[in-house]
């Protein structure tokens, strides 16, 4: 099972994911498709169009419900409208989402139960007007009362930052890279490769490692200090001027690049010649 650093990155993935089931049903060619969905409580609609025709997506009721989790921040609810945005050739999106305005078609109406379970399970202090109007005539419960058990959360000193729960979102994946540094070693039996943007070592760093990896892949590739992925390399294309990596989506998105990336080497002859011998030792496509 992969393990998600933080809410960010396993909201981010959550994107992606649907991205993935939403291309799965594309037909073939298409330019554009946007995915939106819009929930209150366990009441939701979702609907998916590829160049403005509605497509039948399925299986995107957890991540959307498990999103919502993630954007919950104190106080001040989660998301009720949410739209992304997908284009071929990219792992990129972009979108919005939205904490306040009514996200349904007008008209739309909201069973009675389902504010109540949202403002159960994401409480909030603001409640839009046209929540509390969809609210049963006779609420049983306060909606902010300050220890009650209902509304108890785990005390943490310092939580960590929910994902956007209201605002834009973009994700611009690396896709190109310029290498000003190189260096090659061994160190416990361990072969890396560094392949820097700057000579300081205070730019974008990426390292191939001939360490066994967890995947059963023979060697590990990490991007900085937070980003790494098990192999995932499909082919690679290195001349006297750049480095291109095949990498299969997954190791894309572990790595946050896309999956065609593009290393401009500003390096000398030499090293070149060293960075291809020093390659075949580790990746072996």
């Amino acid at each position: 099972m992969r393990s998600h650093r933080s809410k960010h990155q396993e909201a981010r993935r959550l994107r992606l994911a649907i991205g993935d089931l939403a291309r799965a049903a594309a037909p073939p060619g298409w330019t554009g498709i946007a995915v939106r969905r819009a929930q209150v409580g366990g009441f939701s609609r979702t609907s998916v169009t590829c160049d403005g025709v509605e497509i039948e997506v399925r299986e995107l009721d957890e991540p959307f419900r498990r999103l919502r989790e993630l954007s919950y921040a104190d106080g001040r609810g989660t998301w009720f409208s949410c739209e992304v945005r997908f284009t071929p050739e990219s792992r990129s999106h972009h979108g919005h989402v939205d904490a306040d305005a009514f996200p349904f078609p007008a008209g739309t109406d909201i069973p009675g139960l389902a504010p109540l379970e949202e403002l159960t399970t994401f409480p909030r202090e603001t409640v839009p007007r046209w929540l509390l109007d969809a609210l049963p005539t006779a609420v049983p419960f306060s909606l902010r009362k300050p220890g009650d058990s209902l509304w108890e959360r785990p005390d943490r000193s310092a939580p960590e930052p929910a994902p956007v729960f209201s605002g834009e979102l973009v994700y611009t994946p690396l896709g190109h890279l310029p290498v000003h540094g190189f260096g090659h070693g061994e160190n416990r039996r361990v072969f890396a490769v560094v392949l820097d943007e700057k000579t300081t070592g205070d730019g974008e760093r990426l390292c191939f490692m001939n360490r066994q990896s967890m995947t059963g892949s023979p060697y590990w590739v990490t991007r900085g200090d937070t980003r790494s992925t098990g192999g995932g390399i499909t082919s690679y294309v290195l001349d006297d001027r750049r480095l291109v990596l095949h990498l299969t989506p997954e190791a894309a998105d572990e790595l946050e690049t896309e999956t065609v990336l593009t290393l401009d080497l500003n390096l000398k002859p030499a090293e070149t010649e060293e960075l291809q011998a020093a390659l075949k030792k580790i990746i072996f496509v």
